[in-house]
C-alpha cells in the first residue's frame, strides 16, 4: 500500500457518533488546502492503528463525492495532533499509541500538545519578562487552604487544571460571613449558591469539583463598563518558513451574568481593536494591542525552549478594569471559530492554511 504524495494525518479523539470526530468542516478545509500543496490529508484515531501492518483506518474527504469516506492508510509521515481528552481515563486509553507514534523516526509531529494549566504556568513563570502578566496561582489542595485565601483576598477564581471551554470555572466571593459562589459546572451549565458557613460551602464545592484537580487563582475584574465579562483570544502559528506569526486577535464577550466569555458558553466575538477603543479610548487601546502583540510573539519561544516543538497557540488574555493585561491561558490545540464569527476572512483563511504550510516546511526540511 503505497502513496505517491506525502500523508498528513490529523490525529483526533474518537467520538461515539456516525462521523466519529468533531471539527469536520475545519478538517475538510485542511484537506482542500493540503491537496493544493500536494499533501494528502486524512483524519484518524490512534486507537485504530494496526501496529503489525503499520496501517490505520481513517477518514478522507472525497471532493468528488462531497463526503467523508473511510479507508486503510499507511502510517502518515506527518501528524497534526488535535486530540482532546475529557477525562484522565480517555487520556490513558490513547497514551500508549501516541507514545509509540512519537518514537517512530519516520513520523514528525507538527507540534506536541502542552501539559495542563499548572505545568504551562510554571514554564511561563520561569521568564522574568512574563512574570508581571501572570496572576497569582496555586494548586488547590484543601478546603483550609481555600478558606485562608478568602480571609485575605475575599475573592478567588477556581478552574480545572485540564479543563476547556470555561467548563468548571468558579468564582467565590466572601462578604462578611456570607460565601457567594457563581460559575459553571462540568457540563458547562450555570451554577450559583450562597452559604452562611464555610464548612457547608466547602462540602457543596467538593461535590461540584469532584475528583478533578483544580487551580485557585487571583480573581481579576475582567469585565466591560456595562458589566459583561470578556477576554482577548490571540492566535499565533508557524508559517511555511517555519517562523511564528501572529495570525489574528479577537475579543470574546460572555453572556450577561456569566463569569467566563467562552464561545461554547454562549459568548460572542468582536473585533479586538474596536472593542478596546470603546472601553478605554484610542490611545490606551493602541497600547493594549501593542502589549498583546508583544506577548503573543514572546510566549511561543519561551514555551518551546522548555517543552519542544509547537505548531500553533491560542493565547487568552484578560484586561482588568484598570487596563492591566493578564495572561490567562495558553492552548496548543486552539479553535478558530472566533474568526469565522467575526467574518475576518484574512485571519480565518490564514488560521486554516498555516498548519498546511508548516507541514510543507517540515517535509522540505526532512527531505533536504
Amino acid at each position: 500500500m503505497r502513496t505517491q504524495r506525502p500523508l498528513l494525518g490529523i490525529m483526533v479523539t474518537e467520538l461515539n457518533r456516525d462521523l466519529p470526530f468533531a471539527s469536520s468542516s475545519f478538517y475538510q478545509n485542511l484537506t482542500i488546502q493540503g491537496a493544493n500543496k500536494g499533501i494528502d490529508v486524512f483524519v484518524f484515531s490512534p486507537n485504530r492503528i494496526d501496529w503489525l501492518q503499520a496501517t490505520v483506518r481513517g477518514y478522507m474527504y472525497d471532493r468528488t463525492q462531497l463526503a467523508w469516506i473511510t479507508k486503510l492508510f499507511p502510517l502518515p509521515s506527518l501528524i497534526y495532533d488535535r486530540c482532546f481528552f475529557g477525562t484522565k481515563q480517555s487520556y490513558l486509553t490513547y497514551q500508549y499509541h501516541v507514545r509509540k507514534l512519537r518514537e517512530l523516526p519516520t513520523i514528525r509531529f507538527l507540534g506536541y500538545g502542552l501539559g495542563g494549566k499548572w505545568e504551562v504556568g510554571q514554564i511561563l513563570h520561569q521568564d522574568a519578562a512574563l512574570r508581571p502578566f501572570l496572576p497569582e496561582t496555586s494548586q488547590l489542595r484543601s478546603g483550609q487552604q481555600l478558606e485562608t485565601w478568602l480571609q485575605s483576598q475575599q475573592d478567588v477564581f477556581l478552574k480545572p487544571q485540564g479543563g476547556s471551554q470555561g467548563k468548571g470555572a468558579i468564582h467565590i466571593h466572601k462578604d462578611g460571613h456570607l460565601f457567594q459562589v457563581k460559575g459553571r459546572d462540568g457540563r458547562n451549565q450555570p451554577v450559583a449558591a450562597e452559604f452562611q458557613k464555610w464548612t457547608t460551602c466547602w462540602q457543596w464545592l467538593k461535590r461540584l469539583l469532584g475528583s478533578r484537580p483544580y487551580l485557585l487563582q487571583q480573581y481579576l475584574h475582567l469585565h466591560s463598563m456595562n458589566g459583561m465579562s470578556y477576554d482577548v483570544r490571540s492566535l499565533v502559528q508557524k508559517n511555511g518558513r517555519g517562523n511564528w506569526e501572529h495570525t489574528g486577535v479577537a475579543v470574546r464577550v460572555g453572556q450577561p451574568g456569566s463569569i467566563t466569555s467562552n464561545l461554547h458558553g454562549g459568548g460572542t466575538a468582536e473585533d479586538a481593536s474596536d472593542y478596546l477603543t470603546r472601553e478605554f479610548g484610542q490611545s490606551k487601546s493602541t497600547q493594549l494591542m501593542d502589549t498583546i502583540d508583544m506577548l503573543s510573539k514572546h510566549i511561543p519561544s519561551v514555551l518551546e525552549s522548555y517543552h519542544g516543538r509547537l505548531a500553533e497557540l491560542g493565547i487568552d488574555f484578560g484586561i482588568d478594569t484598570s487596563g492591566s493585561v493578564w495572561i490567562l491561558e495558553v492552548n496548543s490545540k486552539p479553535g478558530r471559530t472566533i474568526f469565522a464569527r467575526l467574518h475576518n476572512e484574512r485571519a480565518r483563511t490564514k488560521s486554516i492554511t498555516n498548519p498546511i504550510h508548516y507541514a510543507g516546511f517540515l517535509l522540505n526540511k526532512q527531505l533536504s
